[in-house]
């Protein structure tokens, strides 16, 4: 330690020195310069938690499938850089290499050019990018765990493979199973399909049927506690746990609305959190599956302020009858 010591002093008292010197070697630094031109930085580089989105283990090929989904791949960093993050942090967890996929839902500008690979000096990764919308349909209506991503796939009518996929729903002799994934159809057929096509399709209790609706929504509670809501907010949520059964599915609809919100776009503001809570069961059921096609809490705010107020949404739902 003493000898690595001695050489970062000397580094970090010569830097302009050992940026010459290192230049013989290396033709990408620069020869010519001045010592007020070298600035020595921080060596102490943070490292922020990050979460993937799925990670699996394959045993026989020894490799990790690590897969990010994503509606519109913009973002700050990149994406592809974050793809090299994540293989990183896995490889150091892990010591085993990752294949990635990033699979995109929608066709938006961002996500048809999204590129394969990242490239920054001598540094090369790559990855696979699926995009579901290029993907025949018919190669996920077979599998019933695959079924909810058919509706975001390639078909040559739209409406005849939401029809057939209901269909498929409908078939499912599982009822526990058959709710789950009508659940997600429905979220997921909002990014594609108009709402009232597929209210006529699919049974309106399905999605209260489902245990995943009831896991979104205690994940996101949970979440939202967490994350340091604001006390009056996570009082309201605390009431509406409490009363939950009484409100009925008013309240399981906002909830789901107010839990997708906060997974796309973290903690909500006590406005828009106090706008949602007035919103009536429809209005609540519109959001949730609107949520997919928001990419800013502006957007949030812009489709808040258009929805008309009625008695229904005028009562507070976690209020006592």
């Amino acid at each position: 330690m003493a000898y690595d010591n001695l050489c970062k002093y000397l580094a970090e008292t010569y830097p302009a020195a050992f940026v010459r010197w290192l230049a013989r070697h290396y033709p990408e630094l620069p020869h010519d310069m001045e010592a007020t031109e070298v600035e020595v930085l921080k060596t102490e580089l943070p490292v922020e938690p990050i979460r993937a989105d799925f990670v699996t283990f394959i045993r026989a090929a020894d490799v990790l499938l690590h897969i990010e989904f994503h509606l519109d791949p913009t973002s700050d960093p990149p994406l592809s850089f974050r793809m090299l993050e994540y293989w990183v942090r896995l490889f150091r967890r892990y010591r085993t290499p990752a294949r990635q996929v990033v699979l995109l839902l929608k066709s938006t500008p961002a996500a048809r050019e999204m590129p394969n690979i990242f490239t920054a000096g001598m540094t090369h990764h790559s990855f696979h990018v699926l995009r579901l919308w290029e993907v025949e349909a018919t190669e996920l209506l077979d599998d019933e765990a695959l079924l909810p991503l058919a509706v975001l796939g390639k078909a040559a009518s739209e409406e005849a493979l939401l029809r057939e996929t209901a269909a498929r729903v409908e078939r499912m002799t599982d009822a526990s199973q058959r709710a789950n994934v009508s659940a997600c159809v429905q979220v997921l057929a909002g990014l594609r399909f108009d709402r009232a096509l597929i209210r006529a399709l699919f049974r309106e209790e399905a999605m209260r049927e489902s245990v995943i609706y009831q896991e979104i929504i205690e994940r996101g509670l949970a979440q939202g506690i967490e994350r340091g809501l604001a006390q009056g907010i996570e009082r309201g949520l605390a009431q509406g746990v409490e009363r939950g059964l009484a409100q009925g599915s008013h309240l399981e609809a906002i909830r789901l609305a107010r839990t997708l919100l906060e997974r796309r776009f973290g903690p909500l503001p006590e406005s828009i959190a106090a706008q949602v809570a007035l919103l009536s069961r429809e209005q609540a059921e519109n959001l949730a599956v609107e949520t997919l096609n928001f990419d800013s809490l502006d957007a949030v705010r812009t489709w808040l302020a258009v929805q008309p107020t009625t008695s229904e949404a005028t009562e507070d739902p976690s209020s006592p009858s």
